[in-house]
């Protein structure tokens, strides 16, 4: 089983935050940057975590630390890599 991919478009100087937000939760996602795209974060979420990750999602959204969130096919599923 694949984890869900998310990917958002986050306030730059808040990146930090949302990094260290993600990272204090043990094994709810893993969080990157996507290279050459600004202020762009994917992560790859658990899926017996997916609600609780939604739920900080929902949080940072109304502290406008997170400007857009986008469920999108798992890209490594996608290109068929494991």
């Amino acid at each position: 089983m694949y984890c869900a991919y998310y990917q958002a478009k986050a306030v730059r100087n808040k990146i930090w935050f949302i990094a260290g937000c993600i990272r204090n939760e043990y094994h709810w996602a893993f969080d990157r940057a996507v290279e050459g795209k600004e202020n762009i974060l994917e992560f790859f979420v658990a899926p017996d975590f997916e609600e609780d990750f939604l739920s900080l999602m929902t949080y940072l959204k109304e502290e406008s630390y997170i400007l857009e969130l986008e469920k999108l096919p798992n890209r490594i599923e996608k290109e068929g890599q494991v």
